[in-house]
């Protein structure tokens, strides 16, 4: 390390500092001047400065003789060119026999500095031991080394990127980030919390489930479905919403619920569906807008009984089973019996007259409205 301290060598460098890089002849150095600059200078122009020591590290830190490839860093001086004290990162290597380092930054700047510039950091207290993260863990970001504005995010461990175990993390928002581990910690995860005691083991392809959390993004928050697959090991699983939407979530982020049984119709239970019933729609878990509508099964699309129903109009609707209520048709009215104050909107009918042309007589239908 130099000062010049003469003016023999043109250029106005008085004062400054830097490090001799080579002898341009036998005896007048090249300096690397601390703005970076490579100027040849008289010898008599310059002056050896000796190495200061390298600040100490705070109590209970490491000390300089630690530093290594992988040690963490806080920059505490300004020798090094570029306004970079108080920033953080970690070394990648050393750069010359005078083991000053080349630093990461968290920025993700590589740059190198002069040792005495660079001091060793502990981790931040009260970090779960880095041993015990794992692949699937549940981390919270508590630190802010990598970057990103990523402080107070969660999310799941995907994989270790390096030998130093830094992980990369899948956020609740879906996006991958590789971490400083000193940047996470592990988090427990509350049970799933099942309604009427249900267990969560017992959640199976199939059961009904409630959207009790965010993590999934999408803002699913409160809306129900069915399991229709596992799409992990873990029991993530991939669920048909009632609006008809095939999500993928996180298991903490649903719940199962009971099933409400299908309301009879005049007694008849839901266990008594069958190809050729008749029905109502009177749910709308199944996207469409079919409320009210009425039609008869033609088939069962799974083994959960959920039918097919040609309805009224025609169509053709795969209905989950819930959507739809057995009705019994009314008996054809006959001529002094039912009253005709009693038609209403949706009654069977037997045409028994010929007065509306057309050659209708004996004919069977159902009232849709009004006129």
């Amino acid at each position: 390390k130099v000062e010049i301290i003469g003016s023999l060598t043109p250029g106005g460098h008085l004062g400054k500092k830097g490090e001799v890089t080579r002898f341009v002849d036998a005896e007048n150095p090249e300096v690397r001047l601390d703005g970076g600059q490579l100027v040849s200078f008289y010898k008599a122009d310059v002056k050896v400065l000796p190495d200061l020591p390298v600040s100490p590290a705070p109590p209970g830190g490491l000390g300089s003789t630690a530093l290594k490839i992988g040690s963490k860093v806080e920059i505490i001086g300004s020798k090094t060119p570029g306004g970079h004290k108080g920033k953080n990162g970690e070394i990648t290597r050393f750069v010359d026999a005078g083991n000053n380092p080349e630093v990461k930054l968290e920025s993700g700047q590589l740059v190198s500095f002069y040792k005495d510039d660079v001091r060793a950091v502990s981790p931040l207290p009260g970090l779960a031991a880095s041993a015990a993260l794992t692949i699937g863990s549940k981390v919270e970001i508590i630190g802010s080394k990598t970057p990103g504005g990523h402080l107070g995010k969660k999310g799941e461990i995907t994989r270790f990127i390096d030998g130093n175990n830094n992980p990369e993390v899948k956020l609740e928002s879906g996006q991958l980030v590789s971490f400083y581990k000193e940047d996470v910690k592990g988090v427990v995860v509350a049970p799933l919390l099942p309604p009427g005691g249900l267990a969560s083991a017992e959640l199976k392809v199939g059961s009904k489930v409630e959207i009790i959390g965010s993590k999934t993004p999408g803002g699913h928050l409160g809306k129900k479905g069915e399991i229709t697959r596992f799409i992990d090991a873990s029991n993530n699983a991939e669920v048909r919403l009632d609006g008809g939407q095939l999500v993928s979530f996180y298991k903490d982020d649903f719940k199962a619920v009971l099933a409400s049984p299908l309301p009879p119709a005049v007694g008849l239970g839901s266990s008594e569906l069958k190809v050729g019933s008749k029905v109502e729609v009177i749910g709308s878990k199944t996207p469409g807008g079919h409320l009210g509508k009425k039609g008869q099964i033609t088939r069962f699309i799974d083994t959960n009984n959920n039918p097919e129903v040609k309805l009224d109009s025609g169509q053709l609707v795969s209905f989950y089973k819930e959507d739809v209520k057995v009705v019994v048709a009314s008996r054809s009215p006959s001529p002094g019996g039912l009253a005709s104050a009693e038609l209403k909107v949706g009654s069977k009918v037997e045409i028994i007259g010929s007065k509306t042309p057309g050659g209708h007589l004996g004919k069977k239908g159902e009232i849709t409205r009004f006129i």
